[in-house]
C-alpha cells in the first residue's frame, strides 16, 4: 500500500512539474533545500523610518511568514539533532531581507523527493 502511495505521489509530482519552466524547478529545489536546513541564509530586519538594522539571523534555517499573527517564524538547525525556533514580529515600519549566503547547485532537470525516516519508521519507546 505504501509503495502505491509513493508511486502515485511521484507521478503527480512529475505532472505538476512538467508545465514548469527551468527557473521554477530550480527555485522549487532551492526552497526545498532551505526547508531541509541545507542552505546558509541571513535575514536582516530594517526599520524603514530610521534605516536602522534591528536584528539579523544567520545560519541554516527554514522561514514561514505567518500573516495571521503578523510575524516571521524561523526554525534553525543548531546541531545534529538540535533546533531553535524564533518569532520575529512584523510592523508597518519594518522590512526584512532574506539572503542566500552561499552558491548552491540547483539542477533544472533534477526532480527530487525527500523522505524523512521518521515518517516511515514509527517512534518506538523501549522500556
Amino acid at each position: 500500500m505504501k509503495k502505491l502511495i509513493t508511486v502515485m505521489a511521484v507521478v503527480v509530482g512529475l505532472f505538476v512539474l512538467t508545465g514548469c519552466d527551468d527557473a521554477e524547478v530550480a527555485s522549487h529545489n532551492l526552497s526545498k533545500d532551505a526547508d531541509n536546513f541545507k542552505i546558509l541564509r541571513k535575514v536582516t530586519f530594517i526599520n524603514t523610518v530610521t534605516d536602522e538594522v534591528l536584528y539579523t539571523v544567520e545560519g541554516n534555517f527554514a522561514i514561514v511568514a505567518d500573516t495571521e499573527d503578523n510575524q516571521l517564524e524561523i526554525t534553525a538547525k543548531t546541531g545534529e539533532d538540535e533546533f531553535q525556533k524564533h518569532f520575529l514580529g512584523l510592523s508597518p515600519t519594518t522590512v526584512y531581507i532574506v539572503e542566500q549566503l552561499e552558491w548552491t547547485e540547483a539542477s533544472k532537470y533534477r526532480f527530487k523527493i525527500t523522505l524523512k525516516p521518521s515518517a516511515l519508521i514509527p517512534d518506538v519507546e523501549v522500556r
